[in-house]
């Protein structure tokens, strides 16, 4: 009798998780959140302010969204930020396609141990829903702070609609 060959893991690693020692690295980061739909991954994105003595995390909604969905976003946490991917992913059948595309319009203006990147995006999400749509677009905005360990880490985050469904709406929806 031999050693039998180990099983895959009952849920994703954290192993696609770069340390974010430069800002890129945290879209890098993001990016990898959802191919690889690690919602680990997704969270070390964002300022935690518990062990860090980071600015709190705040999502500031699409104006037009969240006009469509009053007092959602009023006290957004890092909580809800988990909550909500972890229904995304949870809607998402492990085979289809769970993609953000990130592309700078902005270089990242740094000062600091601050730096903001304003960015254009799209989100392809194939989920079992019916009704939301599959596709999100929008401008945003990343105001990022850097840690005690040096890492770089999300702080605010400003979406802007762009007139198609937006990240705040998929926020909103899952």
């Amino acid at each position: 009798m031999g050693v039998r060959d180990p099983e895959p893991p009952d849920r994703p690693t954290e192993s696609h998780w770069t340390p974010a020692t430069t800002p890129p690295l945290v879209i890098e980061n993001l990016k990898e959140a959802f191919q690889y739909r690690e919602f680990e991954t997704y969270m070390k994105c964002l300022s935690d302010t518990h062990n860090y003595n980071l600015p709190a995390f705040r999502f500031q909604p699409s104006a037009v969204s969240s006009i469509k969905y009053p007092g959602k976003f009023d006290a957004w946490s890092p909580a809800d930020e988990q909550v909500w991917f972890q229904s995304l992913l949870a809607a998402c059948p492990p085979d289809s396609l769970l993609s953000v595309t990130i592309t700078e319009d902005e270089p990242f203006v740094e000062s600091l141990d601050t730096v903001e990147y304003q960015f254009t995006y799209t989100l392809d999400v194939h989920h079992n829903r019916v009704g939301p749509p599959t596709q999100y677009e929008g401008k945003g905005v990343f105001k990022m702070v850097r840690d005690s360990r040096n890492y770089w880490l999300i702080y605010f985050w400003e979406d802007i609609s762009t007139g198609e469904p937006d990240w705040t709406d998929l926020k909103a929806l899952f």
